[in-house]
């Protein structure tokens, strides 16, 4: 009986030993190794070491800045054209870069342009001035809105092309209900807002059209029929 039990240890020990030489043996994915084959050394996992951030700068130049007029139209120089105009007005100028070298005129001469005429051409270009300072601003149209000093007396040594804002008081009539109605009546660069608890509308634009907005209220604001 003890001669059978040690004869059952044995087998089942070469038993186990066989299928561990077996597994040992196969390739990854649990496949035997084809024949004539060697089988595959087992590799170790290294971590890898962090590599260091690199930052390549782009080599392309960033892209030019969409001219507003057409570069086939004919230009001058802006810098001599504007010291031109400094000597006959007194008037001195700051201006946005993006405006760049050159002026479009519009079919002025260079030799013409006067203070009024060219803040006149610098409309045609896309650009607009106001006065902050003792200098002329010169900024994008879509800017002035914001640096439009207030103006509330008439003044004919304005020019009609210099951006102001005014703020215009109604009586008898809600100053909201005249904003649809003075708003067609001006460009996109401009501002026009109400105050319905003062009746008072806020507008920002040329001084042309500001009196021109100004006279249109003082005609719509009239007491009502009986």
């Amino acid at each position: 009986m003890q001669r059978y039990r040690l004869h059952s240890t044995c087998a089942a020990l070469l038993a186990t030993l066989a299928l561990g030489n077996a597994a040992a043996q196969q390739q990854p994915g649990g496949q035997p190794p084809q024949q004539g084959q060697q089988p595959q050394p087992t590799q170790t996992f290294q971590p890898q070491q962090p590599q260091p951030l690199l930052v390549v700068p782009s080599l392309a130049p960033p892209a030019p800045a969409t001219p507003r007029i057409n570069p086939d139209l004919p230009t001058v120089e802006l810098a001599p054209l504007l010291e031109r105009v400094e000597r006959s007005s007194g008037k001195r100028f700051l201006v946005d870069p993006r405006l760049g070298t050159r002026l479009y005129l519009a079919g002025a001469e260079a030799n013409d342009v006067t203070y009024p005429v060219l803040l006149a051409i610098l409309r045609v270009n896309g650009f607009a001035a106001f006065e902050s300072e003792g200098y002329v601003n010169i900024v994008p149209d879509a800017n002035v809105r914001f640096h439009g000093p207030v103006l509330q007396e008439d003044d004919a040594s304005i020019p009609a092309e210099l951006y102001v804002t005014r703020v215009l008081r109604t009586v008898n009539i809600g100053a909201a209900q005249l904003v649809p109605i003075l708003r067609p009546l001006l460009p996109q660069a401009a501002h026009l807002a109400a105050h319905a608890d003062t009746n008072q509308l806020i507008v920002s634009d040329r001084y042309e059209n500001i009196q021109r907005i100004a006279e249109i209220v003082r005609l719509l604001d009239v007491p009502p029929r009986n």
